[in-house]
C-alpha cells in the first residue's frame, strides 16, 4: 500500500516518526562510541580516562536500547497493518 498524507492516520505517522527516531538515535549512539570513542579515539566525553569509559559503556549500551526499542515497535507495527 503506497502512502500519502490523504490515506494515513495521524497516529500511524506519528508511530513511524516515533520508530525512526528511535532507531535512528540509537544508531548514531552506537556508531558514535565504536567509532570516534573507541576505535579512533578521537575524543572523549570526559578528561578523565576511567569515568569516561564507563559512560561511553552507559551510552552504547542505551543506544543498544533506543535501536532495539525502535525495530521491535516496527516490527510490530508493520505486522499489526498486515493483519
Amino acid at each position: 500500500m503506497k502512502y500519502s498524507a490523504g490515506n494515513m492516520k495521524h497516529s500511524e505517522r506519528n508511530r513511524i516518526l516515533i520508530n525512526g527516531s528511535l532507531i535512528s538515535l540509537g544508531l548514531v549512539a552506537i556508531l558514535d562510541n565504536i567509532f570516534s570513542h573507541w576505535l579512533f579515539k578521537w575524543h572523549r566525553i570526559l578528561p578523565d580516562e576511567t569515568l569516561s569509559e564507563y559512560l561511553e559503556i552507559a551510552l552504547f549500551i542505551l543506544g543498544l536500547i533506543l535501536l532495539g526499542m525502535g525495530l521491535y515497535r516496527e516490527i510490530k507495527d508493520r505486522r499489526h497493518k498486515a493483519q
